[in-house]
């Protein structure tokens, strides 16, 4: 068929659709529209619900942290009836809640009496940390002379009042801007945090603790919120772009956020993410990512990823606010311990299973334990948890390690049963070395190793003394075998151990010159002493509740707060151990 008037062929027209097809098409129409419309109503209906629960839980939350801090507040200022109201108001709210247990079990402990050391007892112990800590103070050594100044400052706050605080915020001052320096950084923050509540920092102190802060608040979240990762660098980079790599890091979080939501579909927030990395530098590898990712961006409809799991953000536990505690808790199905670790910030990872007798290797925030699941000594990173196992265990236990990390000490039995003490070089270039006869060895931070173990008789047994790299024989420090678990004091100037002497565990404080002060009284058992990294307290495993738990207490005694249960179960636990470094 040709234009009647410009003579170009035409296609003919379709054919019309029978009127019954037409029917049909306009009721189907029909029905869609329907359907589309209580879809929409349903949609709405499920959103107004779904906002407003929102809402509900926003405000309960709210009001929940509104009493945990009113609580708080009351138990710092020696309110305590007012605090355990504030706090047994929140678990009507939230009966689950364990900051809210925390603070009740808290001020329970804080109501409860205590008894204390004699003065006669204490005045010898302070003479000796006051002498020690000026030593190291006028050498400069800040971090042993605030440990110090701060044990003293505990176990006697009268001492030399105003000279102690003054030489504790230089020590802790100095400490800090130092291990800044040294990229040291969570270390830095935490000697400058304890100076700023003894007074204000200065300007220049005050600003390099800020950066620190903000640096590691981005690597905390750093693999696990790429969004708040970014945001905390962005932050930083805006106040100070050369400031260590953070350069380096906001380019590379815009790269792995990219590829994080590429992987889950999101391929236009992939796009964008990309695009920010491209600002700050021209890769061709992410430009084709960036590429692709827009490429799809523009045909298809951007999704939430399925069976994705909330990010729960840590929140402090009260009384621990110092360094990492590793620490084992027995698994019934499987039989053995399994080893976990607490931070500050309220994290809780789970190191390894089939583990016990941690030991912190300082500096580098790995930790060296007894390896059940492969008959080894291991060593893990627990933030990686792919651990590097040492050597054979067999039968072997409580891996120290020196205080230079080169070298092992540990104890194992012979053919007859009889424990003794061996050093191993870690790198394996030598031979194991039989130091002495006893088991439960710790390697502490001056370089002598403190042990459990008995004289040739065999009768007189305690604790001993040794240096590995000396000719003197070891030297006896206390009477019953079953004085064991020997913790050391980060300066060496003191160490903590149970022993059982009074018919259950109690823990001890004990002087490498000798003399012996209670640390823990009660008729219940509290062994496996851990020292607090800068020396303030101790942590120690006891069931004065009923269970098994972790508690936290000054180098008096005082001020007990229990951080962690454990469980009913706790099979063999004088043989365990707890871990505490920065």
């Amino acid at each position: 068929m040709l234009c009647p008037s410009c003579g170009a062929p035409l296609q003919p027209s379709p054919p019309s659709p029978p009127r019954r097809r037409l029917w049909l098409n306009r009721l189907l129409w029909a029905l869609a529209a329907v359907a589309a419309l209580a879809l929409t109503v349903a949609l709405a209906g499920y959103a107004g619900l779904y906002f407003g629960e929102r809402d509900r839980e926003s405000q309960r939350q709210a009001t929940i942290q509104e009493h945990y801090q009113a609580g708080l507040e009351a138990m710092n200022a020696g309110e305590y009836e007012m605090a355990r109201a504030h706090f047994r108001y929140i678990l009507r709210l939230d009966p689950d809640n364990a900051m809210a247990k925390q603070g009740i079990a808290e001020v329970e402990s804080r109501l409860a009496a205590r008894p204390t050391p004699t003065s006669e007892v204490v005045r010898p112990l302070a003479d000796q940390l006051w002498e020690k800590a000026k030593a190291a103070y006028d050498e400069e050594r800040w971090e042993e002379a605030a440990s110090l100044l701060t044990q003293l400052r505990s176990l006697d706050a009268e001492y030399h009042a105003d000279e102690v605080e003054e030489m504790l915020f230089r020590s802790l001052y100095n400490a800090g801007m130092a291990l800044l320096d040294e990229d040291q950084l969570e270390e830095g923050i935490f000697y400058l945090d304890r100076a700023v509540a003894l007074r204000p920092l200065d300007e220049e102190a005050a600003y390099q603790r800020n950066l620190a802060a903000r640096y590691l608040a981005a690597m905390n979240l750093w693999g696990v919120d790429w969004e708040g990762t970014i945001e905390a660098l962005k932050e930083l980079y805006a106040i100070a772009p050369n400031y260590k790599d953070v350069y380096q890091r906001l380019y590379q979080a815009y790269v792995e956020y990219g590829d994080s939501l590429s992987e889950a579909g999101e391929m236009c927030p992939a796009e964008m993410a990309y695009t920010e990395a491209l600002r700050l530098y021209a890769d061709q590898t992410v430009e084709s990512k960036r590429e692709q990712a827009a490429q799809v961006c523009l045909v298809a409809t951007p999704t939430a990823a399925n069976g994705a799991q909330p990010v729960l953000t840590p929140q402090r536990i009260p009384g621990f606010n110092v360094g990492r505690l590793a620490y084992p808790v027995y698994n019934a199905e499987s039989g053995f311990y399994d080893l976990f670790a607490l931070y500050d910030n309220g994290r809780i990872l789970r190191v390894a299973v089939s583990a016990d007798q941690p030991w912190w290797e300082w500096g580098t925030g790995r930790v060296i334990y007894r390896d059940r699941m492969n008959n080894a000594f291991s060593m893990v990173l627990p933030e990686e948890g792919v651990p590097l196992l040492l050597m054979s265990a067999d039968g072997k236990a409580w891996p120290t390690l020196s205080p230079d990390g080169t070298r092992l000490a540990y104890a194992a039995p012979d053919a007859a049963g009889v424990w003794s003490i061996y050093i191993v070089p870690l790198d394996g270039s030598g031979e194991p070395r039989r130091l002495a006869e006893g088991w439960s060895p710790a390697w502490g931070p001056t370089g002598l190793i403190a042990y459990t173990g008995c004289e040739a008789d065999g009768t007189t047994c305690g604790i001993f003394l040794v240096d590995p790299d000396g000719d003197a024989s070891p030297r006896r420090l206390t009477g019953s075998m079953d004085d064991t678990a020997v913790a050391w004091a980060p300066a060496g100037n003191l160490m903590a151990y149970m022993t059982d002497v009074s018919g259950n565990w109690d823990v001890m404080l004990l002087s490498p010159e000798g003399g012996v002060v209670p640390f823990t009284t009660t008729p219940s058992d509290d062994g496996l002493p851990a020292w607090a990294p800068d020396g303030s307290g101790l942590a120690f495993v006891s069931n004065r509740d009923g269970k098994w738990a972790i508690y936290v207490a000054d180098t008096s005694g005082q001020n007990v707060q229990r951080i962690v249960d454990l469980g009913e179960q706790m099979p063999a636990w004088d043989n365990q151990r707890l871990a505490w470094a920065p």
